[in-house]
């Protein structure tokens, strides 16, 4: 039992990569454990360059507006809006 107790206290936290469209929210429903909201957020940017990548190619109607990391609680941590996405040199 002392092991099951030390290896709760050593889990990671759990993040919500979440994106905004418009007035449409895609939310994560599963999150992904990672060390550190910095973790979070580099995580939230290759998935949110994708996205992009794709409506840019599709011209979409209702591009993404922003991504939204959420912890356990539904508390928000972090917004990144679509402009910070961009790699510098493209902003």
């Amino acid at each position: 039992m002392d092991c099951l107790v030390r290896r709760e206290e050593s889990a990671m936290p759990r993040y919500y990569i979440n994106f905004q469209s418009g007035d449409q929210l895609a939310r994560d429903d599963e999150g992904i454990e990672l060390p550190s909201l910095e973790a979070a957020w580099k995580a939230a940017l290759i998935s949110a360059r994708e996205i992009i990548a794709d409506e840019i190619k599709a011209d979409a109607k209702n591009p993404l507006r922003a991504v939204i990391i959420t912890g356990d609680n539904d508390q928000t941590l972090l917004t990144i809006p679509a402009k910070d996405i961009l790699p510098e040199p493209l902003r």
